[in-house]
């Protein structure tokens, strides 16, 4: 039996308007969370400007729409792991927990025999400007303009924490409640990461990665993105939390499936 043209559109429209309806929410959404990613506050918090410095930290060539150099860092110590543009990534020689050789880096795939940046916690963040423009780190105005470098400063100064007080470093596993921290993450992340953590794949189909992966093989990485967010992608900076509360949430993170 054929069905009649006027019906066949109608069906076909039922099927075609949500489609595109799903796709005008996605252009909107994105229309207004590129503000957040991008832009800056009329009048910035000192939390948003030290979150800002966090996510610099992780990958500031992305924070400010530019393509890390593609050449080895004159500085980075011959022989080391890595090669080219990583080299110029700030956590690539300094760790997620702040402390270089003497932390987690110390051993593995990054270890570099670098010191972290924990010895300037509460230091001037012009002193630390200073320094990334010395001729060690090389990061001149060209590269990373002053105000994006202040605000890299303020988060070495004011936004690191011990990540010992949070994450045991014998067992790597967050020293919090994961009850509680259960609560969070299904009322806040699992709008980006679901229920079940694995929403977003972070790794590739071969080798997956999600939150619970990410909670268990690098607990330090986990803490420093959730409290700083996602270079480049609207994921909420949390610094302005206890980083007791998020340990809870850690904790939870860390009972999720990792595959």
């Amino acid at each position: 039996m054929r069905i009649p043209a006027l019906l066949a559109a109608g069906l076909l429209a039922a099927f075609v308007a949500p489609a595109a309806a799903q796709e005008h929410v996605h252009q909107e959404r994105a229309a207004y969370q590129d503000p957040w990613i991008k832009g800056t506050p009329t009048d910035p918090s000192e939390e948003w400007l030290i979150a800002f410095g966090g996510r610099m930290y992780d990958q500031w060539a992305e924070i400010l729409d530019q393509n890390l150099p593609a050449r080895t860092h004159v500085s980075y110590p011959k022989g080391g792991p890595a090669k080219g543009a990583d080299t110029w990534r700030c956590v690539e020689c300094h760790g997620w927990d702040y402390k270089g050789a003497d932390g987690a880096f110390k051993t593995g795939p990054h270890a570099t025999g670098i010191k972290g940046i924990s010895g300037m916690a509460s230091a001037d963040p012009e002193a630390v400007v200073a320094i990334l423009r010395n001729a060690t780190h090389r990061y001149t105005p060209d590269v990373m303009p002053d105000a994006a470098a202040r605000r890299l400063g303020l988060f070495v100064s004011k936004g690191q924490v011990d990540t010992a007080r949070f994450i045991d470093p014998a067992t790597a596993r967050f020293k919090g409640d994961p009850a509680r921290g259960k609560a969070m993450f299904q009322n806040l992340c699992a709008t980006c990461h679901g229920y079940d953590g694995k929403a977003q794949n972070f790794g590739s189909s071969s080798a997956p990665s999600y939150v619970g992966t990410v909670a268990v093989e690098d607990p330090a990485r986990l803490l420093h993105k959730i409290r700083s967010g996602r270079p480049g992608e609207a994921m909420p900076a949390n610094i302005w939390m206890e980083p007791e509360t998020l340990a809870n949430l850690g904790a939870y993170a860390q009972t999720l499936d990792t595959k």
